[in-house]
Formats: structure tokens, sequence, C-alpha cells
């Protein structure tokens, strides 16, 4: 039987984008939301300084979303150094123990599954470099520590952080919004939003290296296309995360290498266009 969930948010100075604190009821792992630009203000908060396990969330200089993991005894004294160190971030997630039940073990071990999950998951590129340290932990401290880390993803999700959620691809869920293109031999898919006509280009797509010397914007393209792929050796760029871009023509254009038409170019299963489904009389 599937059971509900009472998540508790308290906005610790009224406002809904500053510092907020979630939990779930009964259990003991709350997570600290906060903005980069208040955490003087987080620093005041007694749970701040007990070990954690943290995220950093920004932007690199493409508009590519970029996360760091990491965990500490003290977690605001271990951010502080990061204010002048990754310049990146500008959202932490915290992620404390209600009861000062959790160690530096605890965290190191939470830290190691964070990064793992987040890398397979590919929706934000992970900065950190090593995986973090095997530790070693009793049969019954990992359960805990499972449990825990079970609270972490759903809370991270509650607020809009699909840092540890997997993207589905199967047909029979993206119904009739999926489609492809294969312009310039890439071969790419992509989920299109009636409402705002944005396209995500889905993980795994194949795009093209190179961009045709006419294609004014190739050089921004290149650069945001490997930040989020790995290359294979026939010349292409594998995404490693979904990417959703503004508009059906500019992610034709980043897919292909060239400046496309996307309503034409993007076509579903049956080999309609977005043109033919959604602007035709």
């Amino acid at each position: 039987m599937v059971r509900g969930k009472v998540i508790t948010t308290h906005l610790r100075t009224g406002d809904p984008n500053g510092i907020r604190t979630v939990f779930i009821s009964n259990k003991i792992c709350e997570m600290i939301v906060f903005p980069k630009s208040e955490f003087d203000m987080v620093c005041q908060l007694e749970e701040s300084s007990r070990p954690a396990l943290y995220i950093l969330l920004g932007e690199d200089e493409n508009g590519a979303a970029q996360a760091y993991i990491g965990e500490t005894t003290n977690g605001v004294k271990r951010i502080n150094n990061h204010k002048s160190h990754k310049l990146f971030w500008n959202k932490c997630l915290m992620f404390v123990a209600k009861d000062e039940s959790i160690n530096k073990a605890d965290v190191q071990y939470l830290e190691r599954r964070a990064i793992d999950l987040a890398t397979d998951c590919a929706q934000y590129g992970v900065m950190n470099e090593q995986s973090g340290k095997e530790i070693s932990l009793s049969n019954y401290q990992i359960d805990i520590m499972e449990e825990f880390f079970d609270d972490v993803r759903l809370l991270a999700s509650f607020i809009g952080c699909p840092i540890f959620e997997k993207q589905e691809k199967s047909n029979t869920i993206l119904g009739n919004n999926l489609f492809h293109i294969t312009v310039r031999e890439c071969n790419a898919h992509g989920i299109f939003n009636e409402n705002d006509h944005s396209i995500r280009i889905l993980k795994g797509s194949l795009l093209p290296q190179s961009t045709v010397p006419s294609y004014r914007d190739g050089e921004k393209r290149n650069a945001i296309i490997a930040a989020m792929s790995k290359p294979t050796k026939d010349g292409f760029w594998e995404l490693q995360r979904d990417y959703v871009v503004s508009s059906p023509s500019t992610a034709a254009s980043y897919c292909s290498g060239r400046s496309c038409n996307g309503w034409i170019n993007w076509v579903n299963d049956k080999g309609q266009t977005l043109d033919e489904l959604y602007r035709s009389e």
C-alpha cells in the first residue's frame, strides 16, 4: 500500500526564495535550502554547523546546470570556504540530522552515494573530480544511512532539484510529443512542450562535433554541447543529460551544427513535422 508523506517547509525569513528548512515528519533528515546571498544569515542557525551532506547548485558560463557535492563535519564552515573558491554556485542544499545523530563517516558515505547517483542520472554536470571516499560502516548503520539518503533524494526532488532523478525515454511515456532530427547526420531526439514551444533534447542524442562555417553561433553551440557530452570515435557528441532549449529552431541548430528551421526539421515517428501538427490551420 502506498502511503503519503507529510513534508514541512519553514520559511525562516518569510520569503519563499530565501532560507528554508524542509523535513519529513517522523524522520531525522532536515534540508536547509538557501541562496548564496543569505549565507551569513544561515550561519546563525544552530543546525547549520552540524555534520552535513551539501550540494552547491549553479550554472557554467554557457548556462548548463552544474553541481558540486561535498561532506563536512561543520556545514557552514566548509561552505564558507567555497564562497571564494567555487564561484559558480548560487544556491545550496544542506542535509543534516535533526538530532545530531550522524558523524563524519556517515556523511562521507552519503557523499559517495550522492556523487555516484548524480553522475549516473546526468541531470547536472557534476564538478567533483573524485567519487568520494569508500567508507566501511556496520550493516545496521548502512541501513540507517540508506534510509537517510532516500529522504535526501525525496527532499531534493520536492523543492524542484531533479539531481537524483533519471529521465524515462520510452515512446509510451513520451507519447505524441517525441520528435527526431537527422540534419547533418545527427541522431537527436527531443520532447516538444506545447505550452512554451521549447524542446528538451534527450540524453543519448548524437550531435556532430563540427559546425558549418556559415553558422554564426557555432562557438557558443560547441561550448554548450561539449560541456554536457562525451565525444564518440566517429566525430559526434553524445549528450550525457537532457538539455532544454527555448525554441524548436534553436534546438535544431544546436543538434545539427547549422542554422535550421526546427518547425520543419523536427519530425515524429509518423514523419509529421511540428509545423504540420501545431501551426497548420
